[in-house]
């Protein structure tokens, strides 16, 4: 869509205290890389950190997914999400875990994107284990079930209170083994909900992992200028497991864009800062649902940032999963995993080539 973004810089040192400022800026069309329903958020998407030394982020490429009515009420279990550190278990909203006994995998690499045709998911297979669309069936080209020969798992999202939880409960498919949470809804451009409400809807996206066996991730959080429900997504989330008492959350869904610089030799620094604050501030396994750096000049500048943030990423035991955003996408620079139908990018060879265990390159 076209519009009008507000730019913010987000100055975020090693588990220390978060700094906003924020300016307009015009934007440009913005339409890739959203779930089926389409669409990417004009707030922040393109915006580019400026590259201050303790880590700058923008507003944050995130996308708009789909959703209609619905409702339903309850429910709570004590489902582990897969992936966590069983040592980071605890907390009164939410628990760690050495895994889920019924999730497909452990293998933590994968894509947001809602677009695939199956030669792009078999393109991707080698390096990539799940991806999600923000929504809550997958794409149209895999709605037949393919995906599953290619090994790949779907994770469904209940995007936002527009989205029919009732169609969800009947058309999440069958082998699903997570459920996300809301889009960023402290972005009134994203699922544009209080703390306070998303907590009061919490209960009917219970009532479907219930349902379904489903370990449920919770709304996934950014830096957010102009618009805003909340600009500080740490405190987002404090408000929300405050007011969700009693909720099961299994893991935090984050997001995170930030300069490409980074500091010193690692590229990604600036996102592992971002997250050890998580860490630091949360007991939840992560699931890091989008990520890349926002400032790009050039794709190769790109990898580089990639190859470093990668790296942090297997090998931290908080992180459960992480998705690199995106698939095709217009409102990031140099940010791309596909070209032409099923055939990947230079980005996108990287990402499926990174060191990952031997399991789960297939």
């Amino acid at each position: 869509m076209t519009g009008s973004w507000t730019r913010c810089l987000v100055s975020l040192s090693f588990l220390g205290a978060v700094t906003v400022s924020c300016g307009d800026a015009a934007s440009s069309d913005a339409t890739g890389g959203g779930s089926n329903s389409g669409g990417v958020s004009s707030a922040g998407g393109s915006g580019g950190g400026d590259g201050s030394a303790s880590g700058a982020t923008s507003g944050g490429g995130s996308d708009n997914g789909e959703g209609s009515g619905g409702s339903n009420s309850g429910g709570g279990s004590d489902h582990a999400a897969s992936g966590g550190d069983g040592s980071d278990s605890g907390g009164s909203n939410g628990s760690g875990g050495a895994g889920s006994p019924h999730a497909r995998s452990a293998c933590k690499r994968g894509l947001g994107y809602g677009y695939h045709t199956k030669a792009d998911l078999e393109a991707l297979r080698p390096g990539v284990s799940w991806w999600y669309n923000w929504a809550f069936v997958p794409d149209e080209a895999l709605a037949d079930g393919s995906y599953l020969e290619q090994d790949v798992e779907y994770v469904p999202m209940i995007w936002g209170s527009s989205s029919d939880r009732a169609a969800a409960l009947e058309d999440i498919p069958d082998d699903a083994a997570t459920l996300l949470g809301f889009n960023e809804p402290n972005f009134g451009s994203q699922a544009d909900l209080s703390a306070s409400d998303a907590a009061a809807l919490w209960p009917e996206l219970e009532i479907i992992a219930d349902a379904l066996d489903l370990d449920l991730i919770s709304p996934a959080v950014n830096f957010c200028g102009g618009d805003c429900q909340e600009t500080d997504p740490f405190a987002y989330l404090d408000e929300f497991l405050a007011a969700c008492t009693g909720c099961r959350v299994d893991a935090l869904a984050i997001h995170i864009y930030v300069g490409c610089a980074g500091e010193g030799d690692n590229q990604a620094q600036w996102l592992v800062n971002h997250v050890e604050t998580y860490k630091s501030r949360f007991t939840h396994p992560l699931w890091l649902t989008e990520f890349a750096c926002d400032d790009a000049s050039s794709e190769d500048e790109q990898i580089a940032f990639m190859e470093d943030a990668v790296e942090f990423l297997e090998g931290e035991p908080r992180i459960a999963r992480y998705a690199w955003f995106a698939g095709r996408a217009d409102n990031v620079a140099h940010v791309d995993l596909l070209g032409a139908d099923g055939e990947l990018t230079a980005l996108g060879q990287r990402y499926v080539e990174l060191a990952q265990p031997s399991e789960c390159q297939r």
